[in-house]
């Protein structure tokens, strides 16, 4: 007789959601991958470059429109509530699309170098993405309430097979500079797709798409995220702030050789997210956070580790893509090797949220975030992208390190 293992509905339920990301992020990485690709062959290290400002620079406005509303939103028990979070990211990411345009004029302008002519136009264009990540994260919201992550995943799979299409065919085309401003567009038309498809199985599941603008729930959402809202920012700003300070200081074409790198390390940082968003669904409906601190740390770490091994031997893979792109190698290899520490930083971080001590992220993220600006202004504008490399590094190792601490010690209070 074959005996078949029973899984609990907890851990069916984890298993299934981060199954169901998993399989989303293999559709959207491996789109990712073309659409690099595609861009940094059509364009080199100049175009590449021009096309990293232009996204890192609206990307800022993401997680400003994010604020860790979500995670509040899932300790609410109301259904509606929903419906008050998507009037607060609606209005909320307006404000943040007239701010990033706004900003971007205070921005010193050159001819060859930083925020050119063209890539002031592509952020302009680009702009209004920020309005449909907010939808799509708020989406994401419910879908992670009800643990129906399949459902971004088809969305977000969607919408990057239609990036992926219309960027080979701007890269196909277009010269440089009107193929760089293509592919901005394409990922914004992408983004429109995604954000669509994702508000269309909201409404498969729950009636009402209708923004409800109740004023003392959303004060209440607000007020209660401003600690990881802050997290949040901070999170952001420093991990942003090198490619920001390149793009003031340094060459475009080293721009996109730190990009290239970057976007590739980038890729498997998803998944301590993905595993974290079902996991903590559970973390705060579970007395015992610690137990499934211990579990998920025992996955974390080895899967950090073999994305590490995984990313340095295939790293030389990047001088194929265009000889411009052999200096990435030696960058790529230096950001591997903080996969550790950003595996385990995301379950530090969101163990702290469960247990509701959203402050001490603030003063964790907060001299995190001081100690890399001033470490990127001291060292980027003379040693470049390698010095952005380890202080990517040495900054994530700052963050776990103080976090396992507080973790500890409030461990040893409640024991």
């Amino acid at each position: 007789m074959i005996l078949i293992p029973r899984f609990s509905p907890t851990v069916f339920s984890v298993a299934s959601n981060t199954f169901a990301q998993m399989l989303g992020k293999v559709a959207t990485a491996g789109t990712t991958f073309l659409m690099t690709i595609a861009i940094a062959r059509a364009f080199g290290a100049q175009g590449y470059g021009d096309f990293t400002k232009i996204t890192t620079y609206v990307a800022l406005f993401f997680l400003f429109a994010d604020f860790g509303l979500n995670a509040i939103y899932l300790q609410h028990e109301k259904e509606q509530d929903w419906n008050v979070l998507l009037a607060v990211r609606l209005v909320g990411s307006i404000i943040l699309l007239f701010l990033a345009v706004a900003v971007l004029s205070f921005l010193p302008q050159s001819t060859t170098d930083g925020f050119t002519g063209l890539v002031r136009l592509g952020i302009i264009l680009y702009s209004p993405a920020i309005i449909f990540q907010a939808l799509l994260t708020t989406a994401n919201a419910y879908f992670q309430k009800h643990l129906r992550y399949s459902f971004s995943t088809i969305a977000v799979a969607v919408g990057s097979v239609v990036s992926l299409v219309l960027v080979w065919i701007s890269a196909g085309i277009f010269t440089q500079t009107a193929g760089t401003v293509g592919s901005v567009v394409a990922l914004l038309v992408g983004s429109i797709v995604t954000a669509a498809l994702a508000l269309f199985f909201v409404g498969r599941l729950k009636q009402s798409l209708s923004p409800s603008f109740n004023r003392p729930v959303a004060r209440a959402l607000l007020f209660s995220a401003i600690p990881l809202g802050a997290t949040l920012i901070f999170n952001v700003v420093y991990f942003r702030i090198d490619s920001l300070i390149m793009t003031l200081t340094r060459t475009t074409a080293e721009v996109g050789i730190y990009g290239l790198a970057y976007k590739f390390f980038e890729l498997p940082l998803v998944l301590p997210t993905f595993f974290m968003n079902s996991v903590f669904a559970l973390m705060v409906r579970n007395a015992d956070q610690m137990r499934m601190f211990k579990k998920s740390f025992l996955i974390l770490l080895p899967s950090s580790l073999l994305c590490t091994i995984v990313l340095w031997s295939a790293a030389p893979f990047l001088s194929l893509i265009k000889q411009d792109f052999s200096a990435s190698v030696p960058v790529l290899r230096v950001l591997s090797l903080s996969f550790p520490f950003f595996f385990l930083t995301s379950l530090a971080m969101w163990t702290i949220i469960a247990l509701k001590k959203q402050t001490a992220l603030l003063f964790i993220y907060g001299v995190s975030m001081i100690a890399t600006i001033g470490a990127d202004l001291l060292f980027i504008p003379t040693y470049g992208m390698m010095a952005a490399a380890w202080i990517t590094v040495g900054s994530e190792g700052m963050i776990l390190i103080v976090s396992l601490i507080f973790l500890l010690r409030y461990i040893h209070e409640i024991v």
